[in-house]
């Protein structure tokens, strides 16, 4: 095998990280000389820093600044030992959260469930924000280039020397540009306009790889605004997704998720929603579908018009599905469900796909009336728009050309970085060289940062004060829940520092004021409430939220599609068709040194720390191309002279003609954890040849010859290996059926169940009695979609390691959730199904009689346990137990991992404190988050209480978007558990081994037509 494209590895594979002979690292047994430890030792470092409560709410009548950190002999009053504290925020992509503290440490982030857009779910990225707070890589002071490195200096001189120069650039005639994000914050955009008041010659510039442009567009033309209402996924009964992946890499997937899976509720499956998608690719949604056509995405719009004229009586559709190889009977289903659910149907073309196929989606939902399905609020509208949305990437040119020829002498990078995100052929970097003064604001150093003048060691979001547009007549609150753990300040109060003139005028909460006056002359007016502005403000910041009276967009009639429709023409396509997409964990790539979601594996191809391309499995077969056993052929991708190279991976469900690669890798200047990941794609953005900015026609491939080291936590049950095929179906790991059926006969799962009662009378261990509390799980694999958030959500509250890519490809991945995905039927009409796996808790549990030390033992409340000091690690469990789902620790993966970047001072923050923090030598797996059980359990005894579990939610069932997961006592009658596992849909998984696992699983129903199931 040749050696790794991307230079990648965690260790080598020969390496030692212990003397040999020797138990413990070389020094650990030297005696400790206080007066040599460095001045901010591991110690001193955790005293200071572990007790924020800076800024912290505790209602919304009694707020008090708590001021800057403090020693833990002056305990804040609001701070109790051992109990966690949660304060309402917003991450900076707009997701409304909750974030949890411990001794003044935030250590997890949930969603805000009071938030009217967001209902409690949260983002993947914000979820393992907390691995970004905590890097140890952070920029901790402002920094000045000298020469070809930089140097730390005070902000004193470093905002004396900038105020310095914008003076002199004020009077040049030349610009200052401010390179930002899409900008939702009104109060940030408002500080900006004061800068460019102030100096006239400032322009404002937003960029986002991630955009709508496209949509924002097409709805200009037709209603005369870019405002793009928002949809209440509730309530279509028949959705059609064109090359749309609301469920999977959207930047609100979790929304969405909540939103569309809500449909799915067992208990009134006549009202399960029906799900279409056409797509080129093999998306998170379309393995979700319920009908899904394979379709180049330079024919969508080819479909689009065809689904318009059927719609409107012209011609049948059916003469587009023969010709594309589909079924003509589910197309013909397609154009009658649209049609017959008119008010209740709704069709959605993704954002990657060009501004005529939004015209053409209009037209199409003009026709079935989908405006009913529109979010209002007060006869509104809502929207979520950005108050300063994105520039195209053909529309950055002039930007460069600017920076070129000399009329630009200030370039300042809000937390962006164009270096990498705009394309390599446009010559920004080239360009920024160029220009006199370049400034970085920048928690983590990025490809930008390092061709900068000046680099401002900013805030990190938990860090921040903050405001950010919902959308119409909500806003969002930032709070900082800990005081910044280094010398950073925020970005806004750098700005008014600048406004101010004076280097020295600036204060810790400058920006809390300046927010607070914005507020009280903005928002709270929008109000229009009785009570004074101090009691608003509170509630907002106590809430997270505030909503107030504002219009939204009105007009959304339009009548002269026609117009429009016969001027568009179908596209000609030579080649491939590449769709470079944003990654589901990375974005764009700004989360690429965050070890958690590097090593998420990919809710599809289960591939971890790589992008690659996805190619079909004919195609590859066609050229030759191969992965099998994590071993990958390499290609080069060529289009209009630029080019790149990446390994393959054959994705079964992939048009033959249409290639898949993800963004956000390929990073240079990334940190420690990111850097040389994957391959960068976005020179290929620059090509002629394209329907999008993100679909690209005419690529040729070409194999390298190379072998390529790709890994992926599943390859078992493929559909090429005939002995194994379909073994989840035919073992009842897996058991599914569809609506129609299930109307029909409502045992028709139960009948099918391997009930093994009698083997009690076969067991040599009497069966366990559970006089009080029995916990148990319901897993519904209707509503699980194999998005993942729970995997994050477990690993940030049970301390679980990241490990690498190079151990990962051994099997030693860590994570207490395993998100398994089997397919059936064909490579080329796959169906997909997915099955969080983890312990099962099993009554007649197979690993408590092999643990020759008595490390794994049943708890009188039906847990499985693991006591960790007592387990040597003979493994005698894990060969024992039929689900594969006990980890053992190899090594202290923390130390082991890049020098041990995960072992630094800072990561000793992340830990949540009521979790064991593992090293080597033990086994581990889910305990059903039995911190929190004890938790409820010392809560109820404190109160004089009986304690029944209710309300006790575990941590992968509270992040979980489409509330697929039920947890609590099964002995309750009246619990939500015991309800959900007696209903005929409910099995459990190897339930024919007579081990009684106590996680039920809730059979999918797909639903189809009835004159579909063979």
């Amino acid at each position: 095998m040749k050696k790794d494209i991307t230079n990648f590895s965690d260790n080598d594979e020969n390496e030692i990280p212990l003397r040999d002979n020797d138990e413990f690292p070389q020094g650990a047994l030297e005696p400790i000389e206080v007066d040599k430890m460095p001045l901010v030792s591991r110690r001193k470092f955790l005293a200071l820093a572990s007790a924020s409560a800076a800024f912290a709410v505790t209602s919304c009548t009694d707020y008090r600044d708590k001021g800057a950190i403090v020693t833990y002999n002056k305990k804040p009053e609001n701070v109790t030992y051992g109990k966690a504290d949660y304060y309402a925020s917003v991450y900076h992509d707009g997701t409304p959260i909750l974030v949890k503290t411990r001794e003044g440490r935030p250590i997890k982030v949930i969603g805000n469930p009071e938030h009217p857009l967001s209902g409690g779910t949260v983002s993947l990225q914000a979820q393992a924000s907390v691995l970004d707070l905590y890097d140890p890589e952070r920029i901790q002071r402002p920094l000045r280039k000298n020469g070809n490195s930089f140097a730390e200096i005070t902000w004193e001189a470093f905002d004396s020397e900038i105020i310095s120069k914008l003076d002199s650039i004020k009077n040049s005639g030349k610009k200052i540009v401010f390179f930002s994000n899409s900008i939702y914050s009104p109060s940030f955009l408002n500080l900006l306009n004061e800068f460019k008041n102030k100096y006239t010659n400032t322009e404002i510039v937003a960029y986002d790889s991630i955009n709508n442009n496209a949509k924002a567009k097409a709805f200009k033309e037709l209603y005369g605004s870019e405002m793009i209402p928002e949809i209440d996924w509730s309530k279509p009964k028949i959705i059609l997704f064109a090359e749309a992946d609301l469920l999977g890499s959207d930047t609100k997937a979790h929304e969405y998720t909540k939103a569309i899976m809500s449909r799915k509720n067992i208990e009134d499956v006549s009202n399960f929603n029906r799900i279409y998608t056409v797509e080129g690719s093999m998306s998170l949604t379309g393995v979700n579908s319920d009908y899904r056509f394979r379709l180049n995405p330079a024919k969508q719009i080819e479909f689009l018009l065809a689904l318009y004229n059927a719609l409107k009586g012209y011609k049948s559709i059916e003469e587009f599905a023969q010709k594309n190889g589909w079924n003509k009977k589910h197309a013909a289903n397609l154009v009658k469900d649209l049609t017959d659910n008119k008010g209740a149907a709704i069709v959605y073309a993704g954002d990657i796909l060009s501004k005529e196929a939004h015209i053409l989606v209009e037209a199409i939902n003009s026709l079935i009336d989908a405006k009913q399905n529109y979010v209002q609020r007060n006869g509104n509208y809502i929207a979520c728009n950005a108050l300063m949305p994105s520039i195209g990437l053909d529309d950055c040119k002039a930007l460069i050309n600017d920076m070129n020829s000399g009329n630009v002498a200030a370039f300042i990078a809000l937390d962006t970085n164009p270096v990498y995100n705009l394309p390599k052929a446009f010559g920004f970097a080239e360009a920024l060289k160029k220009v006199e003064l370049k400034i970085a604001f920048t928690y983590n150093q990025n490809e930008t940062s390092a061709l900068c003048n000046y680099v401002a060691a900013i805030n990190h979001s938990i860090e921040s004060w903050g405001d950010y547009r919902s959308s119409n007549g909500i806003y969002s609150l930032r709070q900082p829940v800990i005081e910044s753990l280094y010398e950073n300040r925020q970005t806004e109060s750098v700005i008014l520092t600048w406004l101010s003139g004076n280097a020295k005028s600036y204060t810790f909460d400058s920006f809390h004021k300046y927010l607070m006056n914005y507020w009280q002359n903005n928002i709270y007016p929008l109000a229009k409430t009785s009570v004074d502005f101090q009691k608003f403000w509170f509630a907002s910041v106590h809430d997270g939220f505030a909503e107030v009276s504002e219009a939204g967009p009105q007009n959304l009639s339009f009548n002269n599609f026609e117009a429009y429709i016969y001027s568009i023409k179908p596209l000609d396509s030579n080649g491939f068709t590449l769709i470079v997409k944003n990654s589901y964990t990375l974005g764009d790539g700004r989360y690429a040194n965050n070890g958690w979601l590097q090593e998420m594996p990919h809710p599809v191809t289960k591939a971890v720390w790589d992008n690659y391309v996805c190619i079909a499995p004919a195609t590859a077969k066609k050229l030759s191309l191969q992965y099998k056993d994590f071993k990958s052929t390499t290609i080069k991708l060529t289009v209009d002279g630029k080019e790149i190279t990446a390994p393959i991976i054959t994705q079964p469900g992939m048009e033959e003609n249409t290639l898949l690669i993800e963004m956000g890798y390929g990073r240079t200047n990334a940190g420690t954890i990111g850097n040389e990941i994957g391959v960068d794609t976005n020179n290929l953005l620059a090509a002629i040849h394209k329907i999008s900015d993100r679909i690209i026609t005419n690529v040729s491939i070409s194999a390298t010859g190379e072998i390529y080291p790709l890994y992926s936590t599943q390859e078992h049950h493929l559909l090429d290996e005939e002995f194994v095929k379909d073994f989840h179906k035919s073992r009842s790991i897996i058991m599914e059926s569809t609506v129609a059926e299930y109307v029909k006969d409502s045992k028709v799962i139960s009948k099918k169940r391997h009930l093994v009662a009698e083997l009690d009378q076969l067991s040599v261990n009497a069966p366990h009695e559970y006089k009080e509390v029995k916990w148990g799980m319901a897993i519904d694999l209707n509503k699980c979609t194999g998005c993942g958030q729970c995997v994050i959500a477990c690993n940030t509250e049970n301390n679980i390691p990241v490990v690498g890519k190079t151990e990962v490809g051994k099997g030693r991945e860590m994570h207490w959730i395993r998100l398994d995905r089997y397919y059936s039927g064909s490579n080329e009409e796959p169906q997909v199904s997915h099955q969080p796996m983890l312990c099962q808790h099993c009554d007649m549990a197979p690993c408590e009689n092999v643990c020759p030390v008595v490390a794994t033992t049943h708890s009188p409340d039906g847990l499985n346990q693991m006591t960790y000091n007592r387990c040597v690690g003979t493994r005698y469990c894990a060969n024992n137990c039929p689900y594969k789902v006990r980890r053992f620790n190899y090594f202290n993966f923390r130390t082991r991992l890049k020098d041990g970047y995960y072992e630094k001072d800072s990561m000793e923050l992340i830990h949540n404190p009521e979790v064991t923090v593992r090293s080597r030598g033990v086994m581990e797996k889910c305990t059903f988050c039995i911190q929190r059980l004890m938790e409820g359990r010392q809560e109820a005894t404190k109160n004089g209480e009986t304690f029944n579990g209710h309300g006790i939610k575990t941590a992968c069932q509270e992040a979980c978007p489409a509330n697929a997961i039920v947890f609590g006592n099964m002995n309750d009658p009246n619990s939500e558990i015991s309800k959900v596992i007696k209903t005929n849909l409910a099995y459990k998984a190897l339930e024919a081994m007579g081990i009684k696992p106590n996680i039920t699983y809730i059979a999918k129903l797909w639903n189809k037509h009835a004159e579909d199931i063979a």
